[in-house]
């Protein structure tokens, strides 16, 4: 069939799909409407376009226009120049102001804009001021057209321009990076990487050995570290990837490594055998945090106690038989009073300004928690809960009675000065508190903490409450076990573990595995930690989805949608988290018939469970908060969202729909720091590369009530056998020791191997 040429406005999206694949709405010059198809995520809405294509048939739609290529033209028609002006791409221009032009200039009214702008204050209804002000938004336009066109012309999407936009503050000064210094702008937009800088590059005709070329990879291969949680690279490793990366000999990678030094940009430390080559804001972030520390702890030696505070002599303030039996706490009722190990680590805030408590499930963290709490308020400190994340903070609140907050919330995240995200909360306005405990501390990475810390008041107490053996946090460097093993810190590991429940099995599973055994998993009626076999992956899915949407809620007369979470360790492969979600989400909207919105490839139903996958700060909407949607409609849906408060309604359009993911399964990562009534978890041997210790037990440590495993018990085995998979290049524990001036040495309690 031969190649058409239409020209049509752009004016609705039917659909969008994350691979960019598009159904457009048309408006052609006889005024019919139209279905253009194909690769059109990013046509501008407003424009007028040439599309070239071929006429196709549809069963339902009828005809409508296959598009193989599309250009953005200026329109000629009175009309279409009218619609274009009134598209809303232009700052202060409405229908009315765009019919006001059309009707003084007509068809010459785009030429006047860009060729004699003076012309437009003549325009009847217009002031000087509103005229100047069309005239530079229209400008604005047309050089964003002309970067526009240059992404286009490279394969790269039109959303980068905003962010090149804001990064250089115009059109113009963006182009001209792009075109001079490409490698530059992959330092600067995230979104233009390594791969991306270097396609412009050789386009501009830069040689492969170029010195710039060489010291963006190098850049990079930090940055890659950086998101794969590591805060410095061995230098040998650094120089390696780097060359591996570049295509370059090694020894042209190292000899022009030393500039970046030179520069600032990295800094060279020795970090016990290892020549370590730090990024220089997570070098600082290290070293602050060791700074921080060091402070805090000095802090008690110079006898720095808040104003009535007899910390040295809590028992004139304190009898430790109050702790006997907290109110409300779950150890309290089965076994009448705290152990000696809960309540030595209860009192250790009223002698020692940094205490770690540890230990695995069921051991009486929380019960420990409530009991501190209560000796802080009784020798009248004011006491200071948070979590990593808004389920956390609110798990942690309901059991202990006390209110809590996220950190990010504690320290008042938002919009800063100069318009960038930050917190307002610091070493110049600090927080209010004399104790603060922070749980689920395995989460927080190393930028966070350094917040955290520069936000304490200075005559502060910090409890980090958490499990080592858990997955380290999804950010770079790994706080607690650092902390743990600097030995600066006064570290409380309960080890006695309580009975969860008459016949319960799932911490004492939880505990085997965590130990680096197999755990035995017998079947009976009443248990509830079960195995089910399945070698096969196929078999393994089919059987999750099974359970997960119709036998484990009728079992348990439970919500599918709120009482069971299946834990997938990969997103990818078929028991991964994608295919799952869309086989539960699939299965349980046709019981539901509820109403839907497409959204790339994902379809959205009411009902249906979701997590927000980006940080959101002007919304306050963060990475990992989870919700069910209770409205859909053609161009948005209202998400009830779960962030640790009573829940709030959140509006997402049909673009911002990107950001959200199903939630019926979710990754073991963003499970961390939640607690789930039922949990199901696939072990296929298709996840080989993922199974390890940390992460089968930080899954398995979610579950309240049931646990099930489905799977190859070979897989089992393996990622039992499989323990420090994670490993983090760190260099804090040796900053600890190095920073702390230690006058009296902090007590380690309950040795942890």
């Amino acid at each position: 069939m031969a190649t058409q040429k239409i020209r049509a406005t752009a004016e609705a999206f039917l659909l969008q799909r994350a691979d960019g694949y598009a159904i457009l709405r048309v408006r052609l010059f006889s005024g019919e409407a139209m279905r253009a198809v194909g690769t059109l995520a990013e046509v501008p809405l407003g424009a007028e376009c040439e599309f070239v294509g071929r006429f196709l048939f549809h069963e339902r739609y009828g005809r409508q226009f296959m598009v193989d290529a599309y250009y953005t033209v200026l329109p000629t028609s009175a009309i279409g120049i009218e619609r274009f002006l009134a598209s809303g791409r232009f700052k202060g221009v409405g229908a009315q102001t765009a019919k006001r032009l059309v009707t003084y200039f007509g068809v010459h009214t785009l030429d006047v804009l860009e060729q004699d702008p003076e012309q437009v204050a003549q325009v009847p209804g217009l002031t000087p001021k509103r005229a100047a002000a069309i005239v530079a938004a229209f400008a604005t336009q047309r050089e964003l057209a002309r970067l526009a066109t240059f992404l286009r012309g490279h394969d790269l999407p039109l959303h980068l321009a905003d962010k090149l936009v804001d990064a250089y503050g115009g059109s113009s000064a963006a182009l001209q990076t792009l075109q001079e210094h490409p490698y530059q702008v992959a330092q600067d937009v995230r979104g233009i990487g390594f791969k991306t800088a270097d396609q412009l590059a050789h386009a501009a005709g830069m040689s492969d050995e170029a010195p710039e070329r060489l010291l963006a990879a190098l850049q990079h291969v930090l940055r890659e570290a950086e998101d794969e949680g590591h805060m410095y690279l061995p230098q040998a490793e650094w120089l390696t990837r780097a060359a591996a990366l570049t295509g370059v000999a090694l020894e042209q990678v190292a000899a022009v490594s030393g500039q970046l030094s030179a520069r600032g940009a990295v800094v060279y430390r020795q970090v016990d055998q290892d020549a370590a080559v730090y990024g220089a804001y997570l070098d600082r972030v290290e070293q602050g945090i060791a700074s921080r520390i060091s402070e805090l702890l000095q802090a008690t030696a110079g006898g720095l106690v808040h104003e009535g505070d007899d910390a040295c002599a809590p028992e004139v303030l304190f009898t430790t038989e109050a702790l006997d039996s907290p109110v409300g706490s779950p150890v309290a009722a089965d076994d009448a009073a705290l152990t000696a190990s809960q309540r030595a680590a209860a009192l250790a805030p009223l002698s020692s300004r940094l205490v770690v408590l540890t230990g695995g499930p069921g051991t009486g963290k929380t019960t420990t928690v409530q009991a501190m709490a209560a000796s802080a308020e009784a020798v009248g400190w004011q006491v200071v809960l948070a979590a990593p994340t808004g389920r956390a903070a609110k798990r942690l609140a309901q059991s202990t009675g006390y209110p809590a907050l996220t950190i990010h919330r504690l320290l008042e995240v938002g919009q800063q000065g100069g318009g960038s995200h930050g917190f307002a909360r610091n070493r110049k306005r600090r927080l209010e508190g004399n104790l603060f405990i922070i749980d689920e501390s395995s989460m927080i990475d190393a930028p966070l903490f350094m917040s955290l810390l520069d936000a304490l008041p200075q005559d502060a107490r910090l409890v980090l409450v958490g499990d080592p053996e858990q997955l380290p946090a999804v950010g770079p460097g790994q706080v607690l076990r650092d902390l743990i093993a600097s030995g600066v810190a006064t570290v409380h590991e309960l080890q006695y573990v309580f009975r969860q429940g008459k016949g319960s099995m799932i911490t004492a599973a939880a505990h085997a595995v965590r130990s680096g055994q197999v755990p035995v998993l017998a079947r009976s009626l009443d248990a509830d930690c079960f195995f089910l076999e399945e070698d096969n992956a196929q078999a393994v899915a089919d059987l999750v989805v099974e359970l997960a949407a119709t036998r484990l809620p009728r079992y348990l007369q439970v919500d599918a949608r709120l009482g069971i979470q299946v834990l997938s360790p990969m997103r990818r492969g078929t028991c991964g988290v994608d295919a799952l979600n869309e086989r539960l989400s699939a299965k349980l909207a046709s019981q539901a018939k509820s109403p839907s919105l497409s959204s790339g490839e994902r379809i959205f139903r009411v009902g249906d469970k979701v997590m927000n996958m980006r940080n959101d700060y002007d919304r306050d909407i963060y990475n990992g908060d989870m919700g069910l949607v209770t409205q859909v409609n053609e161009q948005d849906l209202t998400v009830r969202v779960d962030d640790g408060s009573q829940g709030r309604d959140v509006v997402f359009t049909r673009a911002q729909c990107a950001g959200l993911s199903h939630a019926y399964a979710v990754s073991v990562h963003k499970s961390q720091g939640s607690e789930y009534l039922c949990v199901i978890i696939p072990l296929a041997r298709e996840h080989a590369i993922m199974l390890h210790r940390e992460l089968i037990y930080t899954a398995m440590t979610r579950a309240r009530r049931l646990l099930v495993l489905v799977g190859s018990r070979e897989a089992l085995a393996m990622a039992v056998s499989r323990k420090g998979a994670n490993r983090r290049y760190t260099g804090l524990q040796q900053a600890l020791r190095s920073a702390v001036i230690r006058v009296t040495s902090p007590e380690r309690v309950d040795h942890i191997p």
